[in-house]
C-alpha cells in the first residue's frame, strides 16, 4: 500500500515538473517575441529636421519626425535595422541591437541637391545636360533678406542680374535686367513663369501726360511681381539667354525666371507662424547751405528778396544770428514701420500632399501721408491616382497703395513733386505752413497768378493723392500620367487675372492749369487676363550611355487687356469729386483692347 502510494507521488511529481518547464519554455518564447520600442531624435548640421521617414527595414512599419526631430518606433527585434530618409538627405541606416536610444545626424545630398534643377515648361533636367547658363537659388537664401519684392531678394545673389530699385517709398517697384539690355525699343526684363504659367510683370504708368498729366517718373508704382508672397517661394531659378528660353518664344529673348512655390510633404501636419516688425528712417540727407535767404537780382543789380519776390532761389540777404533758420527737410521726413505677418500649413499622406498660406504686409512710408498694404492667400495641393496625378495651385492677392508726386510735377502745372519741392525750399521760410488758419492754401506768391503757385510739398501730398488698388487671381491644374517608366504625357490649363483700379486727384487751388482750377480728378482703370492651355508628352530612354529624349507638345493661349480712362473737371457740387459731377463737355474718356490670341505646337 505504502508502494503504491509512493509511486503515485512520484508520478504526479514527475507531471508537475514537466508542466513548470511547459510553462517556462512558453513564457520565455512570449518574452523572445516580445517588440521593442527605441526613440531618438533626427538632426543636421543646423539643428533637428521635422519629418523624416523612420522606417523599420524590410516591413511596412513607419513615421515621421516630429516639429522638434523626434520619433519613437516598435521595432520586433534587436536585429532589426532602421532607416533614416529625408528629401536633400543621404538616407542612413542603423542596427538597433542594444540600444534603446538612438540619435541620427543625416548628411546632405549635395549630388541630389544640385543635379537637377526646373527649366522651361516646368521641365525637370540634369544640370550637367543643359547647354546653357542656368542658376537657382533657394527659399532660405531668398528670405535672408525679405523683401515686400522678391526682385530686391535676388540682389547681389545672382550672376548677371541687375536689379535696381525705382524708389525707397512704400510698395516702390523694381526693374531686373539679366546680362545687359538687348533691346532699344521693348521692355528689357525678363519673362517671368510661376509653377508653369507665364507671369505678368508689368510696372503700370497709370495714365500718360497728355491724358491725366501722369509722368513715368513723378509717383511710386509697384511692378506686379510684388503680388507674390515671398514666403511661398521655394525656389527661383534664371535662365539666361535666348537658348534657355526658346520654348517661350521671342517674349523671352531677356531671359526666364522661373519661381516654384512651394507643396506640402509626407507627414505630420506643420504650421509654420511668423511676424516682424521692421522699422527705417532717412539716416542722411543732402547738406543745405544756411547761409543765405530767398531772392533773387534782376539785371541792374537790384535785389529782390522776401515778399517782393517770386523765386524759390536762396540767393537773397545773408542769415543774420536772430534770424531763424527752418531744418525743412529734417522734419519732413518720417519713420517707416513695418509689420509683416504670415503664417502657412501643410502636410500629407503618401499619395496626398497640400499647402496653405495667408500673409499680410502693412509698411508707412518715410514721405508722409504714403503707405503700402498686401494681403496674400494661396493653396497648393497634389493627388496620386495609381499613375496619374493631379495638382492645382491656386493664389489670391489684394494690393493697396497710397502716395503721391515725389518728382516733375504734374503736366501743365509750375510746381514740382513733394521731394524735389522739400529739395529746394528756401529755409528762411517754415514749410510747414501751407494751410491759412481758415484752411485755405497758405500761398508762398499772392500777386502771381494761381496755376503758376509753386505749390507746398505737404499741399502736394495732403491735396495731390494717388491710389492704386489691385486685386490678382493665380491658378494652374496640372495632370500628369506617367504611362511607362519612360514615357509620360502632361496637361497644364492656367489663368492669370488682375484688375487695377487707379485715381489722382488735384484740389482745386492747386498749382495746375486754370481750367481746373475747381478740381481735377483722373480714374484709369486696367484689367489683365492670360488663359493658357498645354499639353505636352515626353520621352526618357536611357539605352546603354546613351540617353534619349524628346518633347512634343501644344500650347494654345490668349491674353487680353482692357484699358479705360475716365478725366473730370468743372465739378458742379463742390467737394463731391466723381465723375458724374460734372457736364459732358467737362468729361473726357479713354479706353483702348488689347487681344493675342496664340497657338503653337
Amino acid at each position: 500500500m505504502n508502494k503504491f502510494i509512493l509511486s503515485r507521488k512520484i508520478k504526479m511529481w514527475k507531471r508537475i515538473t514537466s508542466l513548470c518547464v511547459s510553462l517556462l519554455f512558453c513564457t520565455s518564447m512570449v518574452f523572445a517575441q516580445q517588440s521593442i520600442t527605441v526613440t531618438g531624435t533626427v538632426t543636421d548640421n543646423s539643428g533637428s529636421l521635422p519629418g523624416v521617414n523612420v522606417t523599420v527595414k524590410g516591413t511596412a512599419t513607419g513615421v515621421v519626425t516630429d516639429v522638434n526631430g523626434k520619433y519613437q518606433i516598435t521595432v520586433p527585434d534587436s536585429d532589426a535595422v532602421i532607416s533614416f530618409s529625408f528629401v536633400g538627405y543621404q538616407t542612413t541606416e542603423a542596427l538597433v541591437g542594444a540600444r534603446r536610444i538612438i540619435d541620427i545626424v543625416l548628411t546632405e545630398d549635395a549630388q541630389q541637391i544640385e543635379e537637377v534643377v526646373v527649366t522651361a515648361m516646368g521641365i525637370k533636367k540634369d544640370r550637367k545636360a543643359l547647354g546653357y547658363a542656368v542658376q537657382d537659388i533657394k527659399a532660405g537664401e531668398l528670405m535672408k533678406n525679405k523683401s515686400a519684392n522678391i526682385l530686391n531678394s535676388l540682389s547681389g545673389k545672382i550672376a548677371g542680374v541687375n536689379i535696381t530699385q525705382t524708389s525707397g517709398g512704400a510698395g516702390a517697384g523694381a526693374n531686373i535686367i539679366l546680362r545687359g539690355g538687348t533691346s532699344l525699343e521693348r521692355d528689357n526684363q525678363p519673362l517671368f513663369v510661376v509653377d508653369g504659367i507665364i507671369y505678368d510683370n508689368s510696372t503700370s504708368i497709370n495714365g500718360n501726360s497728355g491724358f491725366d498729366g501722369a509722368q513715368s517718373t513723378n509717383s511710386t508704382y509697384s511692378n506686379r511681381v510684388m503680388d507674390i508672397n515671398p514666403e511661398d517661394i521655394e525656389n527661383m531659378t534664371v535662365l539666361k539667354g535666348p537658348a534657355a528660353s526658346a520654348l517661350y518664344g521671342s517674349r523671352a529673348a531677356a531671359g526666364v525666371i522661373v519661381i516654384t512655390t512651394k507643396k506640402g510633404s509626407e507627414g505630420t501636419v506643420q504650421v509654420n507662424v511668423s511676424s516682424k516688425f521692421i522699422s527705417q528712417w532717412v539716416n542722411r540727407l543732402p547738406e543745405q547751405q544756411n547761409q543765405f535767404k530767398r531772392g533773387r537780382y534782376d539785371s541792374s543789380g537790384s535785389l529782390y528778396e522776401g515778399d517782393a519776390t517770386t523765386t524759390m532761389g536762396s540767393w537773397g540777404a545773408a542769415f543774420k544770428n536772430t534770424d531763424k533758420i527752418y531744418d525743412n527737410l529734417g522734419s519732413f521726413y518720417k519713420p517707416s514701420n513695418v509689420w509683416d505677418n504670415s503664417m502657412n500649413i501643410s502636410g500629407g499622406t503618401q499619395n496626398t500632399t497640400y499647402y496653405f498660406s495667408a500673409s499680410n504686409y502693412k509698411q508707412t512710408g518715410v514721405v508722409p501721408e504714403s503707405d503700402y498694404e498686401k494681403t496674400t492667400f494661396r493653396f497648393n495641393g497634389e493627388q496620386k491616382l495609381g499613375k496619374l496625378t493631379v495638382g492645382t495651385n491656386v493664389a489670391y492677392s489684394v494690393a493697396n497703395q497710397n502716395s503721391s508726386l515725389t518728382s516733375g510735377g504734374l503736366y501743365n502745372s509750375n510746381g514740382e513733386g513733394a521731394i524735389q519741392g522739400a529739395l529746394i525750399w528756401p529755409r528762411d521760410l517754415d514749410m510747414k505752413r501751407w494751410l491759412n488758419d481758415d484752411g485755405s492754401k497758405y500761398r508762398l506768391f499772392p500777386s502771381e497768378l494761381i496755376q503758376n503757385d509753386f505749390d507746398n510739398p505737404y499741399w502736394v501730398l495732403n491735396k495731390m493723392p494717388r491710389t492704386d488698388k489691385t486685386n490678382r487671381l493665380t491658378g494652374s491644374i496640372r495632370a500628369s500620367l506617367e504611362i511607362t517608366d519612360w514615357w509620360n504625357v502632361i496637361y497644364t490649363a492656367g489663368i492669370d487675372r488682375y484688375d487695377q483700379f487707379t485715381s489722382r486727384f488735384s484740389a482745386p487751388q492747386s498749382g495746375i492749369s486754370l481750367m481746373y482750377q475747381k478740381g481735377l480728378l483722373a480714374e484709369n482703370d486696367r484689367k489683365f487676363e492670360y488663359l493658357s492651355s498645354n499639353f505636352m508628352t515626353t520621352f526618357h530612354k536611357q539605352v546603354s550611355a546613351f540617353d534619349f529624349n524628346l518633347l512634343l507638345g501644344t500650347l494654345a493661349e490668349s491674353t487680353e487687356i482692357n484699358y479705360d480712362g475716365r478725366r473730370a473737371w468743372n465739378f458742379v457740387i463742390p467737394g463731391f469729386y466723381t465723375v458724374t459731377n460734372v457736364d459732358k463737355t467737362d468729361l473726357t474718356i479713354a479706353q483702348s483692347k488689347t487681344q493675342k490670341p496664340k497657338k503653337e505646337w
